[in-house]
């Protein structure tokens, strides 16, 4: 499952400590859901003056996606991190608690870091060996190839987990080219002005089964998807191939972005995770 999120998305939060709040709550519901692939994409729409929400936003995602006992070594002391103990835990099986080396088993995967030439830290109670190089900033993963007493580790991509392990989070300047560039997958876009889920979930099934992939578009607080991409000169029926509204005869006269992915990855979740999503935590 992947989901893409406007830069206008913590535009209405007022302060830093509101808008760490708000990317703690986008971030459990992706990870809930199981959302492998996050985008946030330039809307064209962010004000001036908040011109650095998009990347705040990344970089909160980010973190919450980094195991805690790496998030010293994988980022620097920033303004920006202020509130990050607001955050909420992910608690994926990517941030595993046992911290033993004894506790360790074959099959076993964790993100570590390069500490020194020859070792790496993953979060244990002391590093471990490994004779490759890997970046000291940015996270890599590792497969447990041998138990304790001799560890032996094999770097691995986040895609070759046979089970869900957290979120990757991209930026994408070009929605629209990007939206075009993504026609193999099915691409479904929440709007309340669009058909209401239910009328159309059969179709949705059977269209997903057939492509086994699936990207949820949201628009933010000021501006629907259907008006970003028609203020990019293009046709929203170009770009998105199911138009659906989860929340019909909403009570409130605006849902959040957190709400909306709630109750819509809720629901594309319930009908089609069986297709397009890992196996969850206790799967």
């Amino acid at each position: 499952m992947n989901v893409a999120i406007p830069d206008t998305s913590l535009s209405e939060s007022g302060d830093l400590r509101q808008k760490t709040i708000k990317a703690g709550r986008i971030g459990r519901a992706l990870a809930v859901f199981r959302v492998e692939h996050a985008v946030v994409y330039d809307s064209g729409l962010l004000d001036d003056s908040m011109s650095q929400d998009a990347n705040l936003l990344v970089k909160l995602l980010r973190y919450l996606d980094t195991p805690q006992y790496l998030r010293r070594r994988a980022f620097s002391r920033s303004s920006s991190l202020k509130y990050a103990g607001l955050l909420p835990p992910l608690r994926t099986q990517s941030h595993p608690l046992a911290a033993r080396i004894s506790d360790l088993a074959e099959g076993d995967i964790r993100w570590g870091i390069q500490l020194r030439p020859g070792k790496v830290d993953l979060g244990l109670d002391k590093p471990l060996n490994y004779e490759g190089r890997v970046s000291e900033r940015n996270p890599t993963l590792f497969e447990v190839t041998s138990p304790p007493p001799n560890v032996k580790l094999n770097q691995i991509d986040r895609s070759d987990v046979p089970r869900y392990f957290g979120f990757e989070v991209t930026r994408e300047s070009n929605l629209v080219k990007w939206l075009k560039d993504m026609a193999g997958t099915t691409r479904v876009g929440l709007s309340r002005n669009a058909t209401e889920y239910e009328k159309l979930e059969n179709d949705l099934k059977t269209t997903v089964e057939g492509t086994l992939s699936v990207l949820a578009v949201f628009g933010g607080p000021d501006h629907g998807v259907q008006e970003v991409i028609k203020s990019m000169g293009a046709s929203p029926s170009e770009c998105i191939d199911f138009w659906l509204n989860a929340i019909p005869g909403q009570g409130t006269e605006t849902v959040r972005l957190d709400e909306a992915l709630l109750v819509s990855l809720g629901l594309l979740n319930h009908s089609l995770g069986r297709f397009v999503a890992k196996p969850g935590f206790y799967e």
